[in-house]
């Protein structure tokens, strides 16, 4: 009876080459609109990758599949192939936990090539994150150049246990000018939300310019910059 040949490249492990969601920045959901977002897994392997599945699940276990079920849709090339899929996120339908499952998600691969198998559910993560509105107007418009001006707005983020936005306290917020003219905002200094996220900060009108609040967001919630006010200072 003949011995077959002991395989050989194809025999080696499948690597994960890297794993891409919502093209590496964190997904944002707020309190009613569905979000969506992509996936891009690329894996090699001799004997060529044919098929991906992609699930993930939130620290509550809160779990998305694909659009199109559970497999990724695969471009089989050898070595290397990109897998890529798409999901859909209904805060309303997938939160009734309420906001629990904010924070770092795991993404559970299961890889098949023609001879090999890879699966791992803890290395590949990814944030998705309660999104958040701030607001900022300043006061007086027009200002005479050396007086004080007055900027004020409201943190808020999405709380998925009532469909609504809420204040969010306690939370440093930068005040930002840009004069006229540039594009890069500048921080001037740093407050603290009240009790209901409202923010409010001064400062001295030396020239034309844009003001704005920034916050730089939570390992749950999203940063966020306010529109910029412009004040014409005379």
């Amino acid at each position: 009876m003949a011995i077959p040949p002991a395989r050989a490249a194809a025999a080696d492990e499948i690597t994960v080459d890297k794993v891409v969601v919502n093209g590496g920045k964190p997904v944002v959901v707020g309190t009613h609109a569905v979000v969506k977002f992509p996936i891009a897994v690329t894996a090699t392997h001799a004997s060529g990758v044919y098929q991906a599945n992609a699930t993930l699940f939130s620290p509550s276990y809160a779990v998305v599949y694909t659009d199109g079920g559970q497999l990724l849709d695969c471009a089989e090339t050898k070595p290397t192939t990109t897998c890529t899929g798409a999901y859909t996120v209904d805060p309303i339908r997938l939160f009734t936990q309420g906001n629990t499952p904010a924070g770092t998600w795991k993404v559970h691969l299961h890889i098949d090539a023609w001879e090999d198998t890879y699966e791992n559910q803890d290395k590949y993560t990814f944030k998705l994150l309660r999104a958040t509105k701030l607001t900022a107007n300043a006061t007086p418009e027009p200002v005479q150049k050396g007086k004080t001006i007055t900027v004020r707005g409201t943190l808020t983020r999405a709380d998925w246990s009532i469909d609504k936005y809420v204040g969010f306290k306690e939370q440093p917020v930068k005040l930002q000018f840009r004069k006229k003219g540039s594009s890069t905002y500048t921080t001037v200094k740093t407050v603290t939300s009240g009790s209901s996220g409202a923010v409010t900060a001064t400062a001295t009108a030396g020239s034309d310019g844009y003001y704005r609040f920034a916050f730089a967001g939570t390992g749950t919630t999203a940063s966020v910059n306010a529109s910029g006010d412009f004040v014409d200072v005379r």
